[in-house]
This record gives structure tokens, C-alpha cells and sequence, in this order.
């Protein structure tokens, strides 16, 4: 019993001391400007880690202390709460997490076909429209996605779909290069930033654009440079 116990107790500290790692390593790490994170997304990383070591706990001591009882009222509880309760949350948090942070730019060059394109954004000599957003950023964060999610609930589904199967035709090496797009661009995106921006309304050249790109006729690439990098030079294998 008393092994038992020391192995818990052991087990408990390092699950322990990996949690408080996790917790404040951002508070001992080396001082580089990064713009804040979501605090939603902070507690919810939190609690979800605090809730999968609970479940844990309750597992191990069950098993460890209450092995030979496993059958009592008591042994059920732990074992309903570490295996069906705490998990159930955890997967809610985590997934709504994942989901968040797969908007993030590194998480689009987290596959190497998509290397160029990021290479190119931050280039700052690159003239494309994806560095000169990217580099001064006209768009604070989350540029990827920003320029690949259309209007609304639907828009947003829609680029989660396909997100996913960008990475099923990944994993499965089903893709083919050099990488485009499934279908033609929306460039109706463009204007949720610009068409109210005062530079863009101040531009005489600009006039009717609004109107042009609403209805097709024009495509913001018709007067600036595209928005990334030529095809027979943004792919890799």
C-alpha cells in the first residue's frame, strides 16, 4: 500500500509541475513582443489541461487504491467522473480551441507545400499583395485566414471545410502543383476592409471600383500586383 501510495504521490507531482509549467512558462520566457492572446482561449487551454489531470487523478486513484473494490458505489463515481464527466468538457474546450488557433498563419505553413507563399508574405522586398498586407500589417493578425474566409456563419464554414480538406488531400498526398485554389476568388473580400477605408474613397482611380467588383466586372488584380507569387514558383515538394 505504501508503494502505492508513494507511486501516486510521485505521479501527482509530476503531472503537477508539468501543468505549472504549461501555466507560466510565458511568464519566464525570453522577452519578444508578441501581440496578446485571447483570453478566452488562455482559461479554456487551462482548463481543459486542469480538467485532463483531474480525470487522471481520479483514474489512477481508483485503480491504485481502490483495486480490489472497483464494484462499490464509490470506486463507480471516480471512475463515471474520470472517464465519462471531465473528458466531455475537455473535448468541447479543446476542439473549440483547435478550431480558433487553425486560423493562425503558422498553422497554414505547418504543411511544406505552403512554404512559398509564406516565404514570399514575409519577404519584404516582395512587391505581391500578401507581403505588402502581410509586412505592414493592414491586417493586425490572423492573415491567412482574414483574406480566405468569405461573409458570415456560412463563409466561415465554408473556409473550415475546405481547410479541411486541404489537409485531408495533404496527408494523403493527393494534391496537385503547383498549389491553386478550387475555384476563383472572391474578391468581394478585399472590400470588407477597404471599400470604407478613407485612403481607398480618396483615391480617384478607385471610383466605381465598388460597384465594378460587386458585379464582376473587375478583379482588384486588374490594377495591382497579385497576391502571391507566380505559379511555376510557389510550389514545392
Amino acid at each position: 500500500m505504501r508503494k502505492r501510495a508513494r507511486y501516486v504521490v510521485g505521479s501527482c507531482l509530476v503531472l503537477g509541475l508539468f501543468l505549472a509549467e504549461i501555466l507560466f512558462a510565458q511568464e519566464i520566457a525570453a522577452v519578444v513582443f508578441e501581440p496578446p492572446e485571447d483570453i478566452i482561449l488562455i482559461w479554456a487551454k487551462r482548463v481543459s489541461l486542469i480538467m485532463t489531470v483531474a480525470a487522471a487523478m481520479l483514474i489512477l486513484f481508483a485503480v491504485l487504491f481502490r483495486s480490489g473494490r472497483l464494484g462499490e458505489y464509490q470506486s463507480k463515481w471516480l471512475l463515471f467522473f474520470g472517464l465519462c464527466v471531465l473528458p466531455l468538457p475537455v473535448m468541447l474546450l479543446s476542439n473549440g480551441v483547435g478550431l480558433e488557433q487553425s486560423k493562425d498563419v503558422s498553422f497554414c505553413g505547418s504543411c511544406h507545400v505552403m512554404d512559398p507563399f509564406l516565404d514570399d508574405m514575409r519577404d519584404l522586398e516582395s512587391d505581391t499583395l500578401t507581403s505588402l498586407h502581410y509586412n505592414n500589417r493592414y491586417i493586425q493578425h490572423e492573415q491567412c485566414w482574414t483574406c480566405h474566409s468569405d461573409y458570415g456563419i456560412f463563409g466561415t464554414a465554408e473556409a473550415k471545410l475546405g481547410g479541411l480538406i486541404d489537409v485531408y488531400m495533404y496527408l494523403t498526398r493527393s494534391y496537385e502543383l503547383p498549389i491553386t485554389l478550387r475555384h476563383d476568388y472572391n474578391f468581394t473580400i478585399c472590400l470588407n476592409c477597404h471599400a470604407q477605408s478613407a485612403l481607398f474613397q480618396e483615391e480617384e482611380s478607385h471610383e466605381g471600383v465598388v460597384e465594378e467588383v460587386l458585379s464582376g466586372g473587375m478583379v482588384c488584380t486588374d490594377c495591382h500586383q497579385m497576391a502571391h507569387p507566380e505559379r511555376e514558383t510557389r510550389s514545392t515538394e
